[in-house]
């Protein structure tokens, strides 16, 4: 059965500074390590393990196409049968789509957008162009009142 949509993306400006449901702009993590459509996986592997990441937007041409996500690469290693030989695949192959909301957008959305269209981030942006990330994780840790232990968002 297909999910509903949520029937708003944006706060009115008396909600915006709540601590219990704050904007992403103050929760996102600004750490982006991208990667392009062309990106062979096996690279991003390395650029997740590297960069202790779990989702890398994929972009082309300076216009966010897609993220990428540990979950995407696994089920494209699934769809070939062989770890080996997805590794030589483009990213293109692999990623999966990109929830984008703006900065002014509350963490109480960001969590039913990503449950809505079944993905565990989503990009934030400002001025139009992706600034930071919001994870399920981060939803998770503001919920439970657990701060990132450093300031790069981990």
């Amino acid at each position: 059965m297909p999910r509903e949509q949520p029937t708003h993306l944006s706060a009115p400006p008396e909600t915006l500074d709540s601590p219990h449901d704050p904007p992403l702009r103050t929760i996102m993590s600004p750490r982006l390590v991208a990667v392009t459509p062309q990106t062979p996986v096996r690279v991003t592997l390395a650029l997740m393990v590297a960069h202790d990441v779990h989702h890398l937007p994929v972009f082309r041409g300076g216009r966010c196409v897609g993220l990428v996500t540990e979950a995407d690469l696994l089920r494209g290693m699934a769809a070939q049968r062989s770890p080996l030989g997805t590794i030589e695949l483009p990213v293109a192959e692999v990623h999966g789509d990109a929830v984008v909301l703006p900065g002014t957008a509350l963490l109480s959305e960001a969590a039913a957008v990503m449950d809505v269209r079944g993905r565990d981030a989503v990009l934030v942006t400002e001025s139009g162009r992706v600034r930071g990330i919001v994870t399920a994780m981060d939803v998770v840790r503001h919920v439970g009142g657990v701060r990132r232990r450093d300031g790069n968002g981990r």
